[in-house]
């Protein structure tokens, strides 16, 4: 059982680490992309799809945690996860509407 959670702890942290490479990676992108079109738009549209993504692996990574330790703690944090992941991902839906009909 020992190596079974320990597996799943590095699955955590693997997922942890991936999503927060992604989002460094869309903050990059977006700053770069900002740089060349001297305008703050490019740094939003890929932080938030690079966040939206991101927020996947933390979905699956406190998942993996509930598995850990399942406490009450646990079920917020996964529960925040999940309303943040959501929020981001109702607002991205918006700016693409929005983009659409201008």
């Amino acid at each position: 059982m020992d190596v079974y959670h320990t597996g799943l702890a590095v699955l955590r942290t693997s997922l942890l680490l991936v999503g927060s490479v992604v989002i460094l990676v869309g903050v990059a992108r977006g700053a770069l992309g900002a740089l060349r079109e001297r305008s703050g738009r490019p740094v939003a549209r890929h932080v938030a799809a690079h966040t939206e993504l991101a927020l996947e692996f933390f979905v699956g990574a406190t998942i993996l945690n509930l598995i850990l330790t399942p406490t009450w703690v646990a079920i917020q944090t996964a529960a925040v996860t999940i309303a943040v992941r959501k929020l981001i991902t109702l607002s991205l839906g918006r700016l693409a509407r929005t983009a659409r009909t201008r």
